[in-house]
């Protein structure tokens, strides 16, 4: 009989703990979610001609509370509103901004409401989307493991346009991100995928 060489032991232990790690993260045969998904509603102001006091950037990745975030004090978030010369919205990706190119956006012909699970491709992580009052489009973050074991995956949320300023140079958007581990689900309440 022969000895099991400590390679082969090792190898098969990260096999194993990949897989656990996997199966508890947004897959319906592991860990369930845990963290109720909410409705919440936040301002943000253009990245050009506002005081740069104000926050212009999406942090999807805060467990709670203060996602708007000045561009001036940190590079750690999502993405960033802007008027343009023209005066049409625009939400650029971090990576359109030459930040981290994981996070992504999507436009939506849907109502908020109608939104009940994020798409799994056609996100686009590096030119801006424009936004119209009452449009909405759907958000995937920088991967995280925050609330994962062993794996970093992405968020998921869905954003409705209430109201554009022009005068302010602000947009409020109606949010609601799900903060469990790899799910995809955008309804209130806790996810079920």
């Amino acid at each position: 009989m022969r000895p099991i060489s400590f390679w082969y032991l090792a190898f098969g232990l990260s096999a194993a703990a990949l897989v656990g790690a996997a199966s508890g993260c947004g897959d319906p045969f592991g860990q369930r979610a845990s963290i109720e998904n909410t409705v919440d509603t936040v301002t943000l102001y253009a990245l050009r001609d506002t005081p740069i006091r104000l926050p212009s950037a999406y942090d999807m990745l805060q467990p709670s509370g203060f996602q708007a975030v000045r561009t001036d004090t940190t590079s750690q978030f999502d993405f960033a509103f802007d008027i343009d010369s023209t005066g049409r919205a625009l939400i650029y990706p971090a990576g359109a901004l030459g930040l981290s190119r994981e996070p992504g956006l999507q436009s939506m012909d849907k109502t908020f409401e109608e939104v009940r699970r994020a798409p799994d491709s056609g996100y686009r992580a590096d030119s801006a989307i424009t936004v119209t009052q009452g449009g909405v489009f759907v958000a995937r973050s920088r991967v995280t493991s925050l609330f994962c074991v062993y794996v970093a995956v992405p968020r998921y949320g869905k954003f409705h346009v209430l109201v554009l300023d022009p005068t302010n140079r602000s947009i409020t958007l109606e949010t609601l991100v799900d903060l469990n581990c790899g799910f995809r689900g955008l309804e209130p309440g806790i996810p079920g995928s």
